[in-house]
């Protein structure tokens, strides 16, 4: 729910009129088509003159191999327990993504990346796991997405910027699946996706990057709107180096040029960003470090299609504009007293969304200071004790969300973990407060979870833990235009809370002395979630206008009773060798069932009165299943490497969204959002994408990397009114470095 200004085509759209150019919807900015390509050419000749002062100041270095690109065993995670411990030993189920699905694949977005974490789906921009949440509207979020251990969703929507994510300096990638706010707070409802990034080096390392990725032709002629080629592109670097006597001081810079046409008409993106980390060590007890963060964005969206056969044309051929800043600054302090580990760290942001029109004002601005402290205690006989306190402050001020407003999140948590021979335990306790201009409500969560070798490479796991989230502002608050429709505010929601139990098995793959070789990991799990006072993001009739009009339409939040998704997972990752070929693959299936517990409870009335309920608001409530959720959910990866080529291949397949807001296919809403109940007959097979790709490596640091994404060209609806991307197809070059 960011803020954004209504920007109105001041061309005709083509298969109204005769075809002709897009002008840029704001005349002070570059059109958007010259940005585009003109980065990507400067792109291409920058890269070449950074890639010969790179490769000349770096002669003399021996060359280093990379890590394995493939997670098997023996990888350490931090996420799930906020230390470093292996992977198979972690009490919980958590899911690494393999480097070479980061490096080896032209990603525009960071997006592309964790869209392949098995149970993990993205609608509109919201992370979701396993079924956890449906389509919010970027309002509230029930997945935490951490950059380094610090949240990076935003003070007043709870939402995420995933353009900017430090795509280029991101290590691994950890997907904690499950409750996890004794953890991690609020927004841990379902999970944590963290992205860790790099490090200071101890030698120096470089990577620079330089992509183009073009968008395709849809198959309906009529979705095709354009005439020249659409296509984003993107340049990024990354540099990370240690000096001094003892290589005391550290340094990490890293950023990115990212321009996008877009393939809706009027939408695009163009943005910038830098970062920066510095680390000072001048022993083995004591670390400071500073890390920096600008970013800069003029993009626009659209909500709602024209129609289905227009589906790539906003309503009205309108588009929203925002126009973004956001700068952030945190320092951390860490002090080892014996096996006494302190950590402090504090993170002041400020952002600022402006729209630009008196007329229809949704400029918003704020600013936040995140303070947290952590002490762990390493002691003797296996035993690790850890406890901190958390402080976070908000302000902000905007007619988006009707005035100013204030929160305020505060916490206590504690949590002990034993080895013992082949047994983890863990227990965690959290209470967690939130007030927002005077409504306050607290609460406390508990983790429990163990871990037990049954055998060298065998590990079962089983874990029970609570959840809770506390309401964004966005969600109380939030009044505004989303392109024609509406947002309403709900100050009177309630947080919702709930549990997550699971039961895990892993086994390790490793055979050696043979030609091939063998090592990877199968891993099943089966899990059980329940909440009370669910939020959704429920379209319907909340205004009170005279007349037929679509302004007395759009969405609120509202807590829609209990709910309860069972489910099992099954994933994998295997290396071998077939002569001199090298095969990776992983892949991953999610059953889940997400089904309303009450579903004819009432739990609100629309503005002429009418009772709400599960029932009487789903398009099809014949098995109780959630509104905006997949039950199949399927991911798979492969590549094979020989002599310096790369050939590598996936598939994402998501199972047809069976249930919806009933309004959308209404008689009288179609008159104004025409064309869900056409794509939904026409796209209910599910959704199934192949994507391939081929690397070829020029020299000993230098890529040359070609992708095509969703190659069968395949139409999608991830929500109504919205169709996804066409095929694209990308190049990228890069420039690597240890």
């Amino acid at each position: 729910m960011r803020s954004t200004r209504r920007a109105q085509a001041t061309t005709c759209h083509p298969f109204r009129a005769k075809r002709r150019a897009v002008a840029s919807p704001n005349p002070e900015l570059a059109p958007v088509t010259k940005m585009v390509f003109i980065l990507f050419s400067l792109n291409a000749e920058a890269m070449m003159g950074l890639s010969s002062f790179f490769l000349f100041a770096s002669l003399s270095s021996a060359p280093t191999m990379g890590p394995d690109s493939t997670v098997f065993l023996e990888t350490t995670v931090v996420t799930a327990n906020r230390t470093e411990q292996r992977l198979e030993n972690t009490t919980v189920s958590v899911d690494v993504l393999p480097l070479r699905v980061l490096q080896e694949k032209a990603n525009a977005r960071v997006e592309q990346v964790i869209q392949m974490a098995p149970g993990v789906t993205l609608q509109d921009g919201q992370a979701n796991i396993r079924s956890g949440s449906g389509w919010s509207l970027g309002a509230g979020s029930r997945v935490l997405i951490l950059v380094d251990e610090l949240p990076a969703l935003s003070p007043d929507a709870g939402g995420v910027l995933w353009n900017a994510m430090p795509m280029e300096a991101v290590q691994q990638v950890e997907v904690l699946k499950g409750a996890s706010s004794s953890l991690y707070g609020s927004s841990a409802l379902n999970g944590v996706i963290h992205l860790r990034t790099w490090e200071p080096s101890t030698e120096q390392r470089v990577r620079v990057s330089t992509m183009m990725e073009a968008y395709d032709r849809p198959k309906i002629r009529s979705l095709g709107w354009w005439e020249a080629p659409r296509a984003r592109s993107a340049v990024r670097f990354a540099f990370s180096d240690s000096y001094g006597a003892k290589k005391q001081h550290g340094l990490v810079l890293h950023g990115q040029l990212f321009g996008d046409q877009g393939y809706q008409y009027l939408v695009g993106d163009q943005s910038a960003r830098l970062h920066a980390k510095y680390r000072f060590k001048p022993n083995s007890k004591l670390e400071m470090g500073l890390q920096g963060q600008v970013w800069r964005s003029d993009r626009s969206s659209a909500l709602i299609w024209e129609d289905f056969r227009l589906g790539y044309t906003p309503l009205d051929s309108s588009a929203t504009q925002t126009q973004s800043d956001l700068a952030a600054l945190t320092g951390h302090l860490k002090y080892r007293q014996g096996r006494q580990l302190h950590t402090l760290r504090v993170r002041g942001m400020g952002y600022a969304n402006a729209s630009g029109l008196d007329s229809n004002d949704y400029s918003n601005a704020g600013q936040s200071l995140h303070a947290e402290y952590l002490w762990q205690y390493f002691m003797e006989q296996g035993w690790n004790l850890s406890a901190g306190t958390l402080f976070i402050g908000s302000a902000m001020n905007s007619p988006l969300f009707s005035g100013a407003h204030t929160s305020q999140n505060q916490a206590l948590f504690a949590q002990a973990d034993k080895s013992a021979d082949r047994w983890d335990l863990s227990v965690g306790l959290r209470w967690e407060s939130f007030a927002v201009d005077g409504i306050a409500d607290a609460q406390p969560v508990l983790r429990l979870g163990g871990h037990y070798q049954v055998r060298e490479g065998t590990d079962l796991r089983a874990s029970w833990a609570q959840g809770y989230r506390f309401p964004s502002i966005a969600e109380r608050f939030s009044a505004s235009a989303a392109g024609a429709l509406q947002v309403f505010p709900s100050p009177g929601i309630q947080s919702e809370s709930g549990w997550t139990a699971e039961l895990g098995l892993r086994q390790g793959l490793k055979k050696e002395g043979t030609r091939a070789g063998l090592q990877g990991y199968l891993d099943a799990a089966i899990f059980w979630t329940e909440f009370r006072h669910m939020l959704e993001f429920t379209f319907g009739k909340w205004g009170n206008l005279p007349g037929t009009t679509l302004a007395n339409y759009g969405f609120t939040s509202l807590n829609v009773g209990p709910t309860r998704i069972t489910g099992l997972e099954l994933t994998g990752g295997a290396r071998s060798y077939m002569g001199p070929v090298k095969v990776e693959g992983m892949l991953g299936y999610t059953y889940a069932l997400p089904v309303a517990l009450d579903p004819s409870g009432v739990y609100a009335t629309d503005a002429d009165g009418q009772a709400l309920s599960y029932e009487s608001t789903s398009l099809d409530p014949s098995q109780n299943l959630l509104k905006y959720r997949y039950v199949h959910n399927a991911k798979a990866d492969v590549q094979a490497s020989w002599k310096g080529w790369t050939l590598g291949g996936s598939l994402r397949y998501n199972s047809f969204m069976a249930n919806i807001d009933a309004i959308f296919t209404d008689p009288l809403i179609a008159i104004f959002v025409p064309g869900v109940a056409d794509s939904r007959y026409q796209l209910n097979q599910g959704d199934l994408f192949l994507d391939f790709r081929l690397n070829k490596r020029l020299t000993e640091r230098l890529v040359l990397q070609a992708g095509l994404t969703n190659a069968l060209n395949r139409l999608a609806s991830p929500r109504p009114a919205l169709l996804a991307e066409p095929r694209t197809i990308s190049l990228q070059l890069s420039y690597a470095l240890n």
